[in-house]
């Protein structure tokens, strides 16, 4: 039997040649002779294979014979890894702080060594929602790192304060750290798990500040470093899908995005455990912006209750016009989140929309506030467009039109070599409606067709569906035109949708068409509204005119 330094050794080495399953063994074989050591390589090795409960199951075994042979200090790590994993994969944060504090007693009988910088870093950085205190412990766990010469603990530190100082709006600051930890783990200095949780805090930042061309960067040496492993660690590649297809979405590459995050997500059969909440909430954003409200809210069901889940959540309830609940959820994610400034951005610019759509114009105000003082902290164009958006929305709101188009004429010029063409696209058609308000009707329709390009490139139906309306009332001929046969409507739209209108052509009301499709009667107005939209109609009784009259017409 081996042990101790000899079986880590040998299970590095194992790893390092590819070998997953020889490590597995070796660990294995260990465990079952009772040796805590042995269990403890053992859950990490599980963690690496996506086998959770067995991880869970080691790592206890793991503190339990640790404890009792006096190895205090791998013991508290037997606990920080469950700490860790009860906040990050089973959202039980009592139980993670109840094991970071069993991990600190054990320390409290060995007094100063290196376990207490790991301590600070336990809770991965990118389930953490206090930036403050993230920095905070990233400060002193890097202190510890420098003192004691621990390099894993330094790139930890390192990539930890990169991801805390980003995301507070710190940005160069905060890749500058980020990159010195790169350099740390590609000259050879950092093991494998420790690389592993950098890379999470890598392309968490990548992540909150839509950097493509570092998360493909990153996403490439993850792949390389981690090569002769692979598919292990399906925990590391999970991540990388879901970040890189999170940035692919704000880019606009919703194909790539759509296929990356269903991947991370795992299949019904097999589903992905880690990052799940984050992957919905992404995922569910995607949808969204894609017109298929109710797969998001389906999407985010079970993650109710996590911080991510606000954001996307707080779009579902406005889509559906359930503004009370939308405001509710917002407000509950920013009393959430502490010092995160990238985080807070997106609820803030739904809660603008919200608060007008409440006739609270002061509270708008409020949350556009915040966001310019974001704007102002954050170096990244995307982030200022959107803070413009929202300004320009409370300004038109007040009647101060011309304010509002030179605010939108701000924010477009902030993203000339930007790639955010959803956004792009929102602040053309914003444009295009005041323009139309204040009759200047050329003008109008010229915003409205350059927005009808980005939706139309996307493949975004509530983009496109606003836009084709607001040219059909402008009289262009772009708006979409009237279907002609009743294979049109199939292509024009939605299963739900053609469900709606064939209830609506036998005279229903909203209420009597919710209570025969199981939906609510919000959703109902949702979908009633979609139709009429879509089929270039201003009245049920049209579209209701128009789907009796195609289904009488030969398609021929």
């Amino acid at each position: 039997m081996q042990q101790g330094d000899e079986l880590s050794t040998a299970v590095g080495a194992a790893l390092a040649q590819g070998a997953f399953d020889e490590a597995v063994r070796r660990a294995e074989t260990a465990a079952a002779a009772g040796d805590g050591e042995a269990h403890l390589l053992l859950g990490g090795l599980r963690l690496m294979d996506e086998r959770y409960p067995e991880a869970m199951v080691s790592w206890e075994t793991a503190f339990r014979l640790l404890r009792e042979a006096g190895e205090h200090r791998l013991a508290a790590r037997a606990a920080m890894e469950l700490a860790a994993a009860h906040v990050g994969m089973l959202g039980h944060p009592s139980a993670g702080n109840g094991w970071l504090e069993r991990a600190r007693r054990e320390l409290e009988v060995v007094g100063p060594c290196v376990e207490w910088g790991y301590l600070e870093l336990a809770v991965l950085a990118c389930e953490r929602l206090d930036a403050d205190d993230l920095l905070a412990a990233t400060e002193r766990a890097l202190a510890l790192a420098v003192e004691l010469g621990d390099a894993d603990l330094e790139a930890r530190a390192l990539s930890d304060q990169g991801l805390a100082l980003v995301t507070r709006g710190r940005v160069r600051d905060g890749f500058a750290r980020l990159d010195a930890a790169l350099a740390s783990i590609l000259a050879g200095e950092v093991a494998p798990t420790s690389t592993g949780m950098c890379f999470c805090s890598m392309l968490s930042a990548c992540d909150r500040t839509g950097d493509v061309e570092r998360a493909a960067e990153w996403t490439d040496l993850i792949r390389a470093r981690y090569e002769p492993m692979a598919p292990r660690p399906i925990v590391m590649y999970t991540h990388c899908r879901v970040a890189y297809g999170s940035v692919l979405s704000a880019s606009g590459r919703w194909q790539e995005a759509e296929a990356l995050l269903l991947a991370a997500l795992g299949t019904d059969q097999r589903p992905v455990l880690s990052h799940r909440p984050l992957t919905s909430a992404h995922l569910a954003d995607l949808r969204l912006d894609q017109g298929r409200v109710e797969e998001a809210a389906a999407l985010l069901e079970p993650f109710a209750d996590r911080t991510f889940s606000c954001g996307p959540l707080g779009r579902v309830h406005l889509a559906r016009g359930e503004l009370d609940l939308a405001a509710g959820v917002l407000q509950r994610g920013l009393g959430e989140l502490v010092g995160d400034v990238l985080q807070r951005e997106p609820l803030l610019a739904t809660l603008v929309e919200v608060e007008l759509a409440r006739d609270r114009p002061d509270a708008a105000a409020r949350a556009a506030d915040e966001l310019d003082a974001i704007a102002a902290e954050v170096d990244l164009p995307a982030v200022s467009a959107v803070a413009d958006r929202s300004r320009a929305r409370v300004l038109a709101a007040a009647g101060d039109v011309a304010g509002a188009r030179t605010v939108l004429r701000s924010a477009l010029a902030r993203l000339d070599r930007v790639e955010r063409p959803h956004l792009l696209g929102s602040l053309r058609l914003q444009m295009a409606e005041l323009l139309a308000g204040a009759g200047e009707a050329s003008g109008a329709i010229a915003e409205a067709r350059a927005a009808l390009a980005c939706f139309d490139r996307l493949g975004s139906a509530p983009g496109r569906d606003r836009v084709t309306a607001l040219l059909r009332s402008l009289g262009d001929r772009r708006g979409a035109p009237r279907p002609q046969r009743a294979a049109d409507i199939a292509s024009v739209l939605t299963a739900r949708e053609r469900e709606v209108l064939e209830l609506v052509a036998e005279g229903l009301t909203n209420a009597e068409i919710a209570e025969r499709l199981y939906i609510s009667k919000k959703t109902t107005e949702h979908h009633v509204g979609r139709v009429l939209a879509k089929l270039g109609v201003r009245s049920r009784a049209e579209a209701a005119a128009l789907a009796v009259r195609l289904a009488a017409t030969p398609d021929a």
